[in-house]
């Protein structure tokens, strides 16, 4: 039974106010999440925008408005392509359609910013995003690595007028040799024979370096020169293959070729394709001790043609393959592999960017250590506009050909 003491039940209007009072404590809690997180947001390095589906900008935060050079009461109600204007290195604009409301994250890299005499180049991240309302949002994250640029600009300029310095002499050091190699300076006895052979040895190991350095060089600055023609596989193979089955035969190994009916012409660059067929054979008789080393080329579809160098060879880790195309990417499981191997670990990287570069694709297969393995690239057989993301890496230019190759490769 109740007594006097015994608190009464709320009344509706004092449950209703202690009600209102829990929602507007919560609402000034939410609140001031919501503040902390857009001071935080505000106030990150990175530069930060979102944008509508129409592109509009719903948020923009502080590193963005400097990067962007305006305040952002200017950007309220602006399309991002108003006040953000991105091009590629090539000079191509880059519009927001291009990275974002992707069904995808998008990593842009080397866009640049501003006029040519302040110009900014940018790393762009892009993400798509469904806020509250349901509708979705895209997220773009801008960040300024233009130190880093001109940084790396400056390290691949030192490497560039390096290697050109060192060529110089290297080359006239290889001439006098081959002077002393054939009789100009007198009669040889055999063990200086012995040693000059070893001294011409070593100059060309020392001018392939130099030569994979300046390549290298040019491909990632962007001055790679790619001359694109219609070749012919078989003129090239007859004037090659010689030289490296003498080499197969120093070594005890049988060179198979096999070229399949209507592979018989490439759209390439002559010399770059003699470049990559040199690394690609050489390689698969420097690391082949017995056995066979075959090429065989066959037609990949209706438009490329495949090139595969197998061999019965020391073989791969399955865990190195990835690295094999990247730069300095030698396999370093075995000191015998490393000191046979000799050069820079460049050599496999500028073939890759030679066949991407040209159109085409490259890979590899192992079934492990002293397994052999299979080398592959292939290359259009019949002529189609390069995608502009490979013209930007490489300058390109197209042989005149003949008239019905010209109307093809270039239709009005």
């Amino acid at each position: 039974m109740p007594t006097q003491n015994d608190p009464k039940p709320a009344t509706d209007t004092q449950k209703h106010q202690i009600l209102t009072k829990e929602i507007y404590k919560r609402g000034l809690e939410l609140l001031k999440e919501k503040k902390h997180a857009e001071n935080l947001l505000y106030h990150i390095s990175e530069a930060v925008v979102a944008i509508d589906s129409e592109s509009r900008i719903n948020i923009i935060n502080k590193a963005a408005e400097e990067l962007m050079g305006i305040v952002e009461r200017e950007a309220e109600g602006k399309k991002l392509e108003e006040l953000l204007e991105l091009y590629t290195e090539a000079g191509s604009k880059v519009a927001p359609s291009e990275f974002c409301f992707k069904p995808w994250d998008v990593s842009l890299a080397n866009l640049t910013l501003g006029p040519e005499n302040a110009r900014k180049f940018i790393k762009l991240q892009s993400a798509t995003i469904t806020n509250p309302e349901g509708e979705d949002e895209c997220i773009v994250t801008l960040t300024d690595i233009t130190r880093e640029k001109l940084l790396e600009k400056s390290k691949d300029e030192f490497i560039s007028v390096t290697s050109h310095e060192l060529r110089t002499p290297m080359t006239v050091i290889k001439s006098y040799l081959w002077m002393l190699q054939n009789g100009k300076g007198g009669n040889l006895t055999q063990k200086q024979k012995d040693y000059l052979i070893k001294a011409v040895g070593g100059v060309e190991r020392m001018l392939s370096m130099i030569n994979d350095t300046l390549n290298t060089s040019k491909i990632d600055q962007g001055r790679l020169q790619l001359k694109i023609e219609r070749i012919h596989v078989t003129e090239i193979l007859n004037d090659m293959i010689p030289d490296f089955r003498l080499k197969a035969n120093e070594k005890g190994l049988e060179l198979k070729v096999a070229v399949s009916a209507d592979c018989e012409k490439v759209y390439a660059d002559s010399g770059k394709f003699r470049e990559m067929l040199t690394n690609l054979l050489g390689n698969a008789i420097k690391f082949t001790t017995n056995g066979w080393v075959k090429l065989d080329i066959t037609k990949a579809g209706d438009s490329f043609i495949k090139f595969e160098i197998a061999d019965t060879g020391k073989g791969i880790d399955p865990a190195d393959i990835k690295r094999l195309f990247q730069k300095f990417g030698r396999i370093d499981n075995s000191y015998q592999t490393v000191a046979e191997a000799g050069g820079t670990g460049l050599g496999l990287y500028i073939v890759k960017s030679y066949v991407e570069n040209m159109g085409g694709k490259i890979g590899v297969a192992s079934e492990g250590l002293g397994k052999g393995s299979t080398f592959w690239f292939t290359l259009p057989s019949s002529y189609y506009e390069i995608p502009e993301a490979l013209r930007e890496t490489a300058v390109t230019s197209l042989a005149v050909l003949d008239t019905q190759a010209i109307s093809s490769i270039c239709p009005m």
